[in-house]
């Protein structure tokens, strides 16, 4: 979105809590309100958010400290965005408050999407509203069709529905959302580590990785997301390609995404999942 292009939101709020993680989607963010005088109130998480402003430094165990200060500054919805490694609940140092979320969600399941979902719950036990990133910035969703210059996909097409189809079902089961595929057998899934570790360990020359929102996944919370580190990894394995869902992957900064794409002959494609 360009300076000074306001985005047409529904239900403008006056301030938009942001509890940032690292990388640039959060500065994102925080421009974007600007823009469409939305006042933002960011929490950074300490060691992981970067490069912005902040009005309130916290840890990621620090659920009670959060909400009292969100609760003080009358904010009524919040997006939570930006990278983060998913802690160990013994590394989180959590105060009671944010303990007894845990303990509450984990007796249960240990899957992403549950605490995601429990997460919702217990945001709006408080009055706060989940907004998506993407209402915000709805030019980071993927399009549906090529990112890149490089289109020769018709080899590929198979391993990419299988992927699909592959995906959709690790996602179902709460694993991961991205998947490896090669002349049309699976040859990596996801798992706790990421897709970052995903690429490093599987990928090959030739492969293609794809990458599906689950089908259970909260929109306005964990949307599949790749960048330019997605890219760089897979150019370095010598991989074909990577095929996201479109209108449902956040990609962080395009025109890079693009460039490094284009620079070492990968192909981006967005593709409508019926799976």
């Amino acid at each position: 979105m360009s300076a000074g292009t306001k985005t047409r939101l529904n239900k403008i709020p006056q301030k938009l809590g942001i509890i940032a993680g690292g990388g640039d989607i959060p500065r994102q963010l925080i421009d974007a309100c600007l823009e469409n005088d939305i006042q933002p109130v960011v929490v950074g998480l300490q060691n992981f958010a970067n490069n912005i402003d902040v009005d309130l430094w916290a840890r990621i165990g620090a659920g009670e400290k959060i909400i009292d200060f969100l609760k003080h500054e009358d904010v009524k919805d919040i997006v939570l965005i930006g990278a983060i490694k998913k802690p160990h609940l013994l590394n989180l140092w959590p105060d009671l408050k944010t303990f007894l979320f845990f303990m509450r969600v984990w007796i249960g399941s240990f899957g992403d999407s549950k605490i995601l979902d429990a997460a919702r719950v217990e945001a709006e036990k408080y009055g706060f509203t989940i907004r998506g990133v993407h209402e915000f910035l709805p030019n980071l969703l993927m399009d549906e069709g090529f990112l890149s210059n490089n289109q020769n996909i018709e080899t590929y097409l198979k391993d990419i529905e299988i992927g699909i189809i592959e995906a959709k079902q690790w996602g179902g089961e709460d694993f991961g959302q991205s998947v490896i595929v090669k002349n049309g057998k699976i040859i990596g899934r996801e798992g706790d580590r990421g897709t970052s570790a995903l690429i490093k360990s599987a990928g090959e020359e030739g492969a293609i990785l794809v990458k599906m929102c689950k089908p259970q996944q909260d929109r306005n919370l964990d949307l599949p997301t790749i960048g330019v580190n997605t890219v760089k990894e897979c150019a370095i394995k010598k991989m074909a390609g990577i095929a996201v869902e479109a209108n449902e992957t956040l990609v962080v900064d395009k025109l890079a995404v693009k460039s490094y794409a284009d620079e070492h002959g990968l192909f981006v494609y967005g593709i409508t999942a019926n799976a």
